[in-house]
């Protein structure tokens, strides 16, 4: 399944849009004036929100609570920060985040691969674009909390130029699977 994340640059905060065979399906936008970052997640025409995405205090390293309406909520934080390796949890659930070289990420649920994303290399006028392929039985919403994470805690604020241009990683704590299949 692909599912398309576009973020659209506004005078105050980030806005983006969550896209599904060409339907959007989830809205997402930051809130105004806080120090650390505050996103909540919508249906499109709706104002009760879904989830929220929390950055909490952390010097270096990503640390983000997904909370998310009737769940239980999931801690984001850096396991290694040269080698772009995250991890969200909640209980037993531990979802890895692998950043590779480039502009690629995989996202391994309990040690198996459900899911991989790109960001594009160049965006003209607008802000980053990922490209999400994951498993269909995958929880997409989730996976979607964690791209929004992603681009949030690696280049927020950075891409106001009306071309940005974003070279990647060069570390990486494990080689992206070129083999890996959604199923």
């Amino acid at each position: 399944m692909r599912i398309d994340i576009n973020q659209k640059k506004i005078a105050f905060g980030n806005k983006f849009s969550i896209v599904k065979n060409g339907v959007t399906i989830i809205n997402a936008a930051s809130r105004l004036f806080r120090i650390l970052s505050v996103t909540e997640l919508f249906k499109p025409n709706s104002e009760l929100p879904l989830g929220t995405i929390r950055r909490r205090l952390a010097v270096f390293n990503a640390k983000y609570d997904i909370e998310l309406v009737n769940q239980a909520s999931y801690h984001f934080s850096t396991i290694s920060w040269w080698k772009n390796h995250h991890q969200c949890t909640n209980g037993t659930t531990t979802f890895d985040v692998y950043g590779h070289r480039g502009r690629r990420y995989s996202i391994y649920k309990n040690g198996e691969q459900v899911a991989y994303f790109k960001k594009e290399a160049v965006t003209f006028f607008e802000g980053d674009n990922y490209m999400l392929i994951a498993n269909n039985d995958a929880d997409h919403f989730l996976l979607c909390c964690i791209v929004l994470i992603v681009d949030n805690y690696r280049s927020n604020n950075k891409n106001d130029s009306a071309v940005n241009i974003d070279f990647g990683h060069i570390f990486q704590a494990r080689p992206f699977d070129e083999n890996w299949q959604a199923h």
